[in-house]
């Protein structure tokens, strides 16, 4: 008997425990409320306007407010750069496969028509990436 006392008694410290634990957190943060909310009032101030990212799709300038036209000229500006990351990764490509052609043709493992060729070939696809992107600027002006 006296020991299921004892384990009455420790379930009942235990559940007396849990709940000055949760009445204590809930006080806790009924107190921080307040403070948060007064905290936060800087944030409610009038936040700085974006400035504007340049021409709008059209090739107009964006009007003061226009949210819409603001919004299209920044996936303009977003899509020109990239382009132009497509591009410098296609270049960095070409001339990590023109080193490795290189070694490979100043090791005997490659012929001097093999390294012509992926030069030619590397100079047209260096070319083209630089056309293509050019046409997808002027097309989105």
């Amino acid at each position: 008997m006296p020991s299921s006392r004892f384990h009455r008694l420790q379930r009942l410290q235990a559940l007396a425990r849990n709940t000055l634990f949760i009445a204590r957190d809930r006080a806790a943060r009924a107190l921080l409320a307040p403070a948060v909310a007064l905290i936060c009032t800087p944030a409610l101030a009038a936040l700085p306007t974006l400035p504007k990212p340049g021409e709008a799709i059209g090739g107009g300038t964006v009007a003061e407010g226009d949210w819409l036209g603001n919004m299209g000229a920044l996936m303009k500006a977003g899509l020109i750069i990239l382009g132009l990351i497509i591009v410098g990764y296609g270049f960095i490509h070409v001339v990590a496969g023109s080193i490795a052609k290189w070694r490979a043709y100043t090791a005997g493992k490659a012929e001097k028509a093999d390294l012509v060729e992926y030069f030619i070939m590397a100079g047209v696809l260096g070319g083209f990436m630089v056309i293509m992107v050019t046409y997808a600027l002027e097309t989105i002006k």
